[in-house]
Order: C-alpha cells, then structure tokens, then sequence
C-alpha cells in the first residue's frame, strides 16, 4: 500500500478536480451523436434528466464519506461483506476502471489518426497514449491531483463555444418537445458511458486532508461536469441542426470551428491540443485507478503492478481499437456498471446506517 505521508495527501479541491479528471474527457466530442438519434432536438434535456445518475452517486457517497472518513470503499465492501463476497464486488468495481483505461486511449487514437497524426499506426499511438498514462500515475496520487487541477482548466476553452450563439439558429432546437417525453427519456440511458466515474469519490477520499470540504468541492465540481455536459449538447444542436450533427462523429469540433480568431489561423488545432491534454491526464486517472483496486488483492508495491499490467492494458487497448467491438462491449457493460454502482453505493449506504 501506499506511504500516506502528509506529502501524499489531496487538498478538498484536488479530489473534486480528479474526480472531474475521471468524468469529462474524450466522449464529450460525440455525446450529441449518442442522444440525438433518440430524442432529437430535446437531446439537451435528456442529457439534463440523465444528471439524476451522477448527482445520485454524488450524494450517497458522500453520506458514505460521514461514516467512513477513513476507510475507502473497497475496504468498506469486505467491511460489510465479507472478504470473499466483499472481494468479488471490489473486482467488478475494478473491471469498469480497467475497460475504460482501454476505451478512453481508443477514442484518443481515433481522433489523432483523423486530425492530428494520420501518418501513425495505431499501436504506435497506443503505445506513446499509454506510457505517458503510466508516467502520470507512477508519479502518484498528488501528482495527479495537480496535474489534474492545472489540466481541468483548460476547459475554460469551453467558453469561447458561445462564439456559435452568432451563427446558429433557435429553429434548430424548436419545436422543445417535440420528440415527445417518451424519447427524451428513452434516450437517457445513453448517457451511462459518459456519466460513469464519479464513484471514484470513494477510492480516493480517504486520501484528502480534510474531509469535511469534500462535500462543498465536489458538488461544485459536478455543477461545473453538469455544465459543460449540457452545454455541450445544446450548442452542438442549436448551431448544427440534428441533421448535421449525426453526420460527424465528432460534431462539438465542427462547433469548435467557428471561431474566428484573427491572429489564429485555425482554431481547431488549438483545441485539440487542449483535448489530448485533457484526454491523457484521463487514461493516466483511470490506469492509477486501476492499479489502485488491483493493489487491493495483490500486496506489493503499487507501482510494480502498473509496470506489471503494463503489457496487459496495451494488448487491451489494441483490441479495442476494432470500434464495432468496442461499442458492442460498450452498450451492455456501461448500463450494467451503472446498476452495479447504483446497487453497490445503496446497499453500503443502507449497512453503514445500520451498523456505522
């Protein structure tokens, strides 16, 4: 296990910007494409429905967090169920750590190979996406919390999207509705891929030095993932039309392309530099995570096992990058880990308020 040496520690803020590390990445480029074909133009209100998820786990792991300040949930689940029963839950609770390290560094190679390094294969990406993950990682838990921190402000560059409210249309998100309420929330499920990763809250809490301001930090953080979540949605539609939209696979860079800077040739380039900042500062957050369960059943020293199963998330990442597996892979296991966490998070709210 880990030194916890004060150095080691995560201020309140650090955690909440982690946590946000593990939430908003790479897919944000194409959440547009997973609601509209459903609920069309009321997408964006389907993507605000589906922020019950997330503000569900928010809040249940923070009541979790007032009874167990100390203990982080993997230690709890053997707490409560037993080590055998206890360790199963753990590792289904890992295995969504471990899948999303893989698909996370394919959906940076898909992007690279279109835009930014055409000229490369994809293991080559591979490689170089996740050697730099495991630097990010090695380097431990502050490291990252910083390196996060510094990172998730490059969303700043969010803003300058509201160039698009120039350009777009109100046509394009009328009539609001319009898809009916069934679709809407039909198409709320969706979301699951995207959504997942604020239960790394209760990996990582025990780590922060002062618990108490953890509830403040990270409900802020989820109003800023809300945000941009949304926002995302709305002025991918509102300057696209859902007709243009389901065209690109990437429709938010298309959005991204109306800035008009004068001194900048092409925005886009800035932008995605940016990305691939925010993407592996993600693939470094989900191997660390990875590592961290795996520490949990495997008593040596965490970093011998990232060099370890260094070889494994390669061989991982490489058969994800056949896309018609990934989304099959996908579209049943980001619903199943969502009900796994929804299950897992009430049942050890319920046995942590019966026996604390």
């Amino acid at each position: 296990m880990m030194n916890k040496n004060k150095s080691n520690f995560l201020t309140s803020n650090q955690l909440a910007f982690l946590t946000m590390g593990f939430v908003v990445g790479p897919a944000l480029l194409r959440l547009p494409n997973a609601l509209i074909p459903v609920s069309g133009q009321d997408a964006w209100i389907s993507a605000i429905i589906a922020l019950v998820y997330p503000l569900y786990v928010v809040l249940i792991s923070i009541y979790i967090i007032n009874k167990h300040p100390k203990q982080n949930i993997l230690m709890i689940s053997k707490k409560y169920f037993g080590n055998i029963f206890g360790n199963f839950l753990n590792f289904i609770f890992m295995l969504q750590y471990i899948l999303l390290t893989g698909t996370i560094t394919v959906e940076f190679i898909n992007r690279s190979r279109v835009y930014t390094v055409p000229f490369l294969t994809p293991i080559k990406i591979i490689i170089v996406a996740m050697l730099l993950g495991l630097y990010g990682a090695y380097k431990g838990i502050k490291c990252l919390g910083k390196i996060n921190e510094i990172i998730t402000y490059g969303f700043l560059i969010m803003l300058l999207s509201l160039s698009a409210l120039r350009y777009g249309s109100m046509l394009n998100i009328r009539p609001v509705f319009g898809s009916g309420l069934s679709n809407i929330f039909k198409a709320t499920p969706k979301t699951a891929y995207f959504y997942i990763g604020w239960e790394t809250i209760l990996l990582f809490h025990p780590l922060v030095q002062n618990t108490k301001d953890i509830k403040k930090s990270v409900l802020k953080a989820l109003g800023i993932a809300s945000i941009i979540w949304v926002w995302t949605v709305f002025i991918t539609i509102f300057y696209l039309g859902i007709d243009v939209a389901t065209r690109s696979y990437w429709p938010v860079i298309l959005v991204f392309e109306s800035i008009n800077i004068p001194i900048i040739n092409n925005f886009r380039y800035i932008f995605m530099f940016v990305w691939d900042l925010m993407v592996l500062r993600m693939t470094a957050n989900f191997y660390y995570a990875s590592t961290f369960c795996l520490n949990n059943f495997i008593k040596i020293d965490i970093k011998k096992i990232m060099i370890v199963i260094f070889p494994i998330m390669i061989y991982l990442t490489v058969k994800l990058t056949d896309n018609i597996l990934k989304d099959e892979i996908l579209s049943v296991a980001s619903p199943f880990f969502v009900i796994f966490n929804l299950i897992f998070l009430t049942l050890i709210a319920i046995l942590s308020k019966i026996n604390p």
